[in-house]
């Protein structure tokens, strides 16, 4: 009896052992269980100000889809996307009488998505990971802007208003020296042209003079008839000298 007694005994004491390491190193693991990528705060928080987060209460899923995140039943959160137009600047997993909050980029969390196992702090005197309460996305939408550049070609800009100049030029050198070299060619051809027209006109130039000469009264036929005049009279001077000498 004695010796059975001493083995249950023994039995009893090494079992009771295992038991407390085993609850200690339940408890152990409990207590480090904290996400080592959130910041925990105490209390409570219902908007992105009150968590200390830039922007403002983004919505699902037009701003990014979830999965998992159930309140009162789930205990676990999962971002899987993020418009490219949101900047997320953090998320906030409230349960119990605390709230982590993780934000892109920091503790390890990695920039852009997705962000899995996002959880409420420990709770209790077990440390235990309790259900999700409430949790939110805050964030800020980006802005884009247009610079609108000249073109990288050198002096595209600048051909281009030299293109643009390019023609008022050439039109403004069309209108400013066309005229002047169609009025001199003009006047070199009306010039050459009066020669030319001179050279041809010249008969009809000469006509025309002889035309009006005769108009102003030059005329050669009374000096025809004068010397007719004069050679009948001195025929008939001639004769009537003759004929004294016959007489």
């Amino acid at each position: 009896m004695t010796f059975i007694g001493r083995r249950s005994l023994r039995a009893a004491v090494a079992g009771a052992l295992l038991a407390t390491g085993f609850v200690l190193g339940t408890a152990t693991a409990h207590a480090a269980a904290e996400d080592p990528r959130a910041t925990r705060h105490e209390g409570n928080a219902s908007t992105c100000a009150d968590a200390k987060l830039a922007g403002s209460i983004l919505t699902s899923p037009d701003d990014y889809t979830y999965t998992r995140g159930k309140l009162e039943d789930d205990q676990y959160l999962d971002i899987l996307t993020v418009s490219p137009d949101i900047t997320v600047t953090g998320i906030v997993v409230k349960g119990g009488s605390a709230y982590n909050v993780y934000e892109p980029g920091k503790l390890g969390l990695p920039d852009s998505p997705p962000w899995m196992d996002l959880r409420a702090p420990v709770t209790g005197q077990n440390a235990n990971i309790p259900q999700l309460s409430h949790w939110f996305v805050c964030g800020t939408e980006n802005t884009t802007t247009t610079t609108t550049t000249a073109p990288s070609t050198p002096g595209t800009g600048t051909t281009t208003a030299t293109t643009t100049a390019s023609p008022g030029t050439s039109s403004s050198s069309a209108v400013s020296t066309t005229p002047e070299s169609s009025a001199g060619t003009t006047s070199s051809s009306a010039a050459g042209g009066g020669a030319v027209a001179t050279t041809s006109g010249g008969p009809k130039a000469t006509t025309q003079n002889a035309e009006e000469l005769a108009y102003t009264g030059f005329d050669g036929g009374w000096l025809i008839a004068l010397g007719a005049a004069l050679v009948l009279g001195g025929a008939a001077l001639l004769f009537v000298v003759r004929a004294r000498r016959k007489a």
